[in-house]
């Protein structure tokens, strides 16, 4: 069945998206006995606010928040300041591709986690990857075009964060023209991996679920979510293909249940 798109936004096109993918989320499984979440990476607080519509309790947190949310957290994954057993949900939405320490970021949920508490936790596929790498020089050419022609541009406001948000932590550092030049051929890596090929790999459902397994967790549900690309190419188009080709396994995003 087709996610209803009914109430999203239609000025913001990474807002559409986190919260078209919440939706699909909240929809899937039953949490009516969760009342305390703990979200992860909650950036500028778009999905803080759905959350807090339907949960007693949210507590986001974000190394480096984007905006300016109410009763946001400063913490790191790695070393959350909450004590033992608090929460009944803990949730991230493409943060834990972003986490350098993610044995130690699982040993932190795990404590926090009250008994019987669950994780959600979504991250971007190979097919997004591959959209990334294959999309770069596309996007380069029609970032050109509407800079030399403004009008020709009719799409809503865009985000300059792109399909994925904040980079959580990260420091950016003025690049050289080079940099830039070889920029508008080849994107940066998305993650903390060290190159595209490697992070191409660890995208793949198989490679978390590993990293699940080895941390004590059962990942026991896993879904596609929604086909979309980065560079914000074509927001608001095709969204009924753009459904059916994520459900075909196609998504830009897969969500995995833990427990």
């Amino acid at each position: 069945m087709r996610v209803d798109t009914t109430g999203l936004p239609t000025d913001n096109w990474h807002h559409f998206l986190r919260l078209r993918d919440l939706r699909q989320i909240l929809s899937e499984v039953p949490l009516e006995r969760v009342s305390r979440v703990l979200e992860l990476g909650a950036g500028d607080g778009v999905q803080t606010a759905r959350l807090r519509e339907i949960f007693p309790e949210v507590v986001p947190t974000d190394i480096a928040p984007s905006g300016d949310v109410e009763g946001m957290v400063i913490a790191d994954a790695a070393d959350l300041p909450f004590e033992d057993g608090y929460f009944d949900l803990v949730f991230s939405s493409n943060v834990l591709e972003h986490v350098d320490q993610l044995e130690e970021a699982f040993i932190e949920m795990k404590r926090v986690l009250a008994p019987g508490g669950i994780m959600i936790h979504s991250m971007p596929t190979g097919t997004w990857k591959f959209i990334q790498i294959v999309g770069r020089p596309v996007a380069s050419v029609l970032r050109l075009i509407r800079r030399l022609i403004p009008r020709i541009s009719v799409d809503p406001d865009r985000t300059l964060a792109g399909s994925h948000g904040s980079l959580h932590g990260v420091v950016l550092r003025k690049r050289s023209l080079v940099h830039r030049i070889v920029g508008l051929v080849i994107p940066t890596v998305h993650g903390v991996s060290g190159n595209h090929v490697s992070e191409f790999f660890r995208f793949r459902p198989k490679w978390w679920r590993r990293q699940f397994t080895r941390a004590g967790f059962e990942c026991y549900r896993m879904s596609p979510l929604f086909l979309h690309s980065p560079y914000e190419l074509l927001p608001y188009r095709v969204l009924g293909l753009r459904d059916r080709l994520g459900k075909a396994g196609f998504a830009s995003v897969n969500v995995f249940w833990l427990r």
